[in-house]
């Protein structure tokens, strides 16, 4: 199995240490798995996605919901095999 390491903000490219601050504005924290992610600022914003979803249904729907809504949303995108 590969190994991926986490960007190092020191290093990093200025879109990606523009996304890494856009993150920790937004969300106050960043994980090791979100710092993997940035390898890619657009795998990153596409996983950063599910949050806005969460907060936007949070009002009209708990938790449990939200997850099986998620859930239907991710088996339908799913690609087929044959």
């Amino acid at each position: 199995m590969a190994h991926l390491s986490p960007i190092d903000y020191a290093t990093a490219s200025d879109e990606i240490r523009a996304e890494h601050d856009r993150e920790l504005a937004l969300r106050g924290r960043m994980t090791n798995m979100k710092r993997i992610l940035l390898h890619s600022p657009a795998a990153h914003r596409i996983y950063a996605e599910w949050f806005t979803l969460r907060d936007l249904l949070k009002p009209t729907l708990d938790d449990r919901a939200i997850w099986l809504f998620s859930k239907a949303i991710a088996r339908r995108c799913a690609p087929r095999s044959p």
